[in-house]
């Protein structure tokens, strides 16, 4: 057993490779809780729901002209975030111990699908909404909440929304299932990106997202040493 984790594993690492993965793949739950907190800090309060009525979209749309080119800023910063969150669910699918279980695909695959979908519904929401402030057209609002209120956006939440949940759950399965000290991340993290998710945009979001940032950062140590603890306990069996 142990003479076929070693071949595999320098058949597809290297020794020298795998270090420097095992390093860049840690720090991607950090990357992605700051890029996360700092776009919703950033975020003009009021500016972060989907815009289902003509009330609605005049009042957002009147936030949005004062603040432009900072709900362009914050907004990016949520759709890169995302991306790498994506990136992070993979990361830890596939550092786990039992990487090609059906448990591990399944949760990677939530992830990636969950976040893909929340880069689309913050540009939905917040690069249309700012693109439309600059506009005088009185059919901006008609716009919006059309585009809003659409199957589409509806599917789109609800994939955001819905996988992330699923996503959340089985990445939580997968680090309780992990050895020592790594089962008491579960609850950390799926918590701390469950408030950091529902925190309402700006200053206040900061502080409600510190443990979020907090079990990022030990994620990001619990994938780094992932490898070396699961080809040991291979080896051991």
């Amino acid at each position: 057993m142990r003479d076929v984790v070693l071949n595999t594993d320098a058949r597809w690492s290297g020794p020298q490779t795998a270090p420097v993965r095992g390093r860049v793949l840690a720090w991607l739950p950090l990357v992605a809780g700051g890029l996360l907190v700092l776009g919703q800090t950033l975020t003009p309060h009021g500016l972060d729901k989907p815009i289902t009525s003509a009330s609605r979209a005049a009042t957002e749309l009147q936030i949005a002209a004062m603040h432009t080119d900072r709900l362009y800023a914050s907004n990016l910063l949520v759709v890169f975030g995302l991306g790498v969150l994506g990136l992070t669910f993979l990361a830890v699918a596939s550092r786990a111990c039992d990487a090609g279980s059906r448990l591990a695909v399944t949760a990677a695959v939530a992830g990636v699908t969950s976040a893909f979908c929340g880069a689309l519904v913050n540009m939905l929401i917040g690069y249309d909404l700012a693109a439309a402030a600059t506009s005088t057209s009185p059919a901006a609002a008609r716009v919006l909440v059309a585009e809003n209120t659409s199957t589409a956006a509806h599917l789109l939440i609800a994939g955001y929304l819905v996988g992330g949940l699923v996503a959340i759950l089985l990445i939580g399965a997968l680090l309780w299932r992990s050895p020592e000290p790594s089962r008491w991340l579960a609850p950390l993290f799926g918590i701390g990106l469950l408030a950091a998710a529902l925190a309402p945009p700006g200053l206040v979001a900061l502080p409600i997202s510190l443990p979020f940032l907090f079990g990022c950062g030990l994620l990001g140590r619990h994938i780094g040493s992932r490898p070396r603890d699961a080809r040991a306990a291979v080896a051991r069996a």
